[in-house]
């Protein structure tokens, strides 16, 4: 027989192998974390922090596939979907409930003792708690041994709640009179209710984690107010909630809705996390070569995933210079495949302005940089390459005269097998226009045969581009 909330849950429910497709080694900091809580001797809350677009969902999601294969109660909460809500508290409590009524060691009679001390706290919290369940269309559905009574309690305020705002107003000063004449008797409801908690959650083996994600993206009272609620009613051992954030994006939201200086006062949030775990933002160029092959796969650049091209190194290259995470590089890579011409030179000089984002005054230092990054992480040992190719020289230049476009073209063409390139004729063009009495001839052929529009003066040549891109207002 159960008697829960009847509540919608946040769950994953897709099959999968918990670190499948792990491409950033999100693994270890998965295990390690696992370590972690199963050494605490006492309740923790801890802040899981990282930038947009650094995977945070991706990786709670399979910690939890983890910390279950491990045999942990888990629960996973979409904070966001739930900030509607005046008080966390509800939701918090009856995700526990849930969580350890699925657990072996808890017995039926435990969970409706909880339930039924949830209940009571639930109405001491607020004056008016009828009033607020009718606006927020909550239905008590048999909550422990305060089932009725609390079903009694919300068709009272559901009454009192559609009456005319004069019996609103009685009724509500009638219920904060009893509220304080009671307070010591809440009091002791609160205290009554986190023992109950603890006595449960000592039956565990193994710690249960909560997981709330989205958290930076509610609103600032709620978020707040649900971090408070957890302290102060659900620090308890054996339970470790873990607060999935930007943080300095949530405590900038502090600040514009509080007027709360952080950098004047203190971080706010460090009187109720314990510890703030950073997921690392540096990770393995080879996860996103990885990355960067599937998405050229996807919009139809790659034949294959085992297929390479110019335009992959190219892409690679500039993200070995711009360090985007993955959620902006996919982003970068969707909008040019929007734009993409059907000139494949063309479409190397697009992509390097989408994703550059006019970084440097001149196009000839970035491409250059760019090159420069792949060159090296292609080919770490120079001499080696030269070695295992049976090359002493290439061209009339010795090794250590090998200009980095020619670099870039021999790797292609000896390591990958790629002879047909633009990029190193791009930067050569630019080479002889530096040496030249007369730059612009030495650049306007090259230039205008990758140009957007028909190009009068090399001069208008990135203009012409950023015009074209800007254009379409992505």
């Amino acid at each position: 027989m159960t008697q829960q909330l009847n509540w919608q849950r946040d769950d994953f429910k897709d099959e999968f192998q918990a670190w499948e497709g792990d491409l950033w080694e999100r693994k270890r900091l998965g295990e390690q974390l696992t370590r972690y809580v199963d050494r605490l001797q006492c309740g923790a809350v801890l802040a899981l922090d990282a930038r947009w677009g650094e995977g945070k969902t991706w990786f709670v999601r399979h910690w939890k596939k983890h910390l279950e294969d491990q045999s942990h109660q888990v629960v996973y909460l979409d904070a966001f979907a739930h900030d509607y809500l005046d008080d966390p508290f509800l939701t918090i409590a009856a995700e526990i409930s849930h969580a350890l009524k699925d657990a072996d060691e808890i017995a039926d009679t435990d969970i409706q003792d909880f339930n039924s001390k949830t209940a009571s706290v639930l109405i001491s919290l607020a004056a008016v708690m009828p009033l607020i369940a009718a606006k927020a269309g909550l239905h008590w559905v048999g909550l422990g041994g305060a089932g009725e009574a609390l079903q009694e309690v919300y068709k009272e305020g559901k009454e009192v709640y559609d009456t005319a705002s004069e019996e609103i107003a009685n009724k509500v000063k009638e219920q904060i009179e009893k509220k304080i004449e009671n307070h010591h008797i809440e009091k002791q409801m609160i205290q009554d209710f986190k023992q109950e908690l603890a006595k449960i959650a000592n039956k565990l083996d193994k710690p249960l984690v909560f997981i709330i994600d989205e958290l930076d993206r509610c609103r600032p009272d709620f978020a707040i107010r649900l971090i408070e609620r957890i302290k102060h009613f659900f620090d308890i051992p054996k339970i470790v909630f873990i607060l999935v954030m930007n943080k300095p994006q949530l405590l900038q939201s502090v600040k514009s809705f509080y007027g709360y200086d952080s950098e004047m006062n203190g971080d706010y949030f460090e009187k109720f996390i314990d510890f703030t775990v950073h997921m690392s933002s540096e990770s393995d160029i080879y996860d996103f070569e990885e990355v960067i092959k599937y998405q050229l796969f996807r919009i139809g650049e790659l034949d294959s995933l085992d297929d390479r091209s110019e335009l992959f190194y190219w892409t690679l290259g500039l993200q070995l210079d711009k360090k985007f995470n993955s959620r902006e590089l996919i982003k970068n890579l969707n909008k040019y495949a929007l734009l993409r011409t059907a000139d494949h030179k063309k479409n190397l000089i697009l992509l390097s302005l989408i994703m550059g984002q006019e970084p440097y005054v001149n196009y000839h230092i970035f491409i250059s940089s760019v090159v420069k990054k792949i060159n090296a992480y292609l080919c770490t040992d120079k001499r080696r390459f030269m070695q295992r190719h049976n090359l002493s020289t290439w061209g009339s230049n010795g090794i250590d005269n090998i200009t980095e476009s020619e670099w870039f073209k021999l790797i292609l063409a000896k390591d990958l097998d790629i002879t047909d390139t633009f990029i190193d004729k791009l930067l050569a063009a630019y080479e002889r226009a530096k040496k030249s009495n007369d730059p612009e001839y030495q650049l306007i052929d090259t230039l205008k045969n990758v140009s957007i529009i028909e190009l009068d003066h090399s001069s208008n040549f990135i203009k012409d581009w950023q015009s074209y891109i800007k254009g379409f207002n992505l």
